[in-house]
């Protein structure tokens, strides 16, 4: 239990320092850089694809479907934040930005589900 309230303590003073909450201003994406002869997931941003290779082949997978946050959206990139946090609604897998924002997610799943599809379009 206290470990769990520190981690709580944690990811608060993170979402508060590094603009987890949707109330942040929007981030600059950053850029691809171009690199030729070589697959378009080497053009992403080191630092994120470090990230997501931290998940299962099958999760980094749906991870770079989603691209973005279910809670937070285009203010938080999968992988910005460290490994993306998985969630599971309703037997579908859900990425986060972080575990601060599973409490929102949870708090209508049937919202959460249809922002992850609509990430998924936007994405293709």
């Amino acid at each position: 239990m206290f470990l769990r309230t520190m981690s709580s303590v944690l990811c608060l003073g993170l979402m508060t320092t590094t603009g987890c909450s949707n109330n942040s201003a929007p981030q600059p994406s950053p850029q691809p850089m171009a690199v030729s002869g070589v697959g378009a997931e080497s053009q992403e941003d080191p630092k994120i694809e470090a990230a997501l290779n931290e998940l299962s082949e099958e999760d980094r997978e749906v991870a770079k479907a989603q691209k973005f946050c279910a809670v937070a959206g285009e203010k938080g990139r999968l992988g910005s934040m460290g490994k993306p946090y998985k969630l599971m609604i309703e037997g579908q897998p859900v990425f986060l930005c972080c575990d601060g924002c599973e409490e929102d997610a949870l708090k209508n799943p049937q919202e959460t589900l249809a922002k992850v599809e609509k990430l998924k379009a936007a994405n293709k």
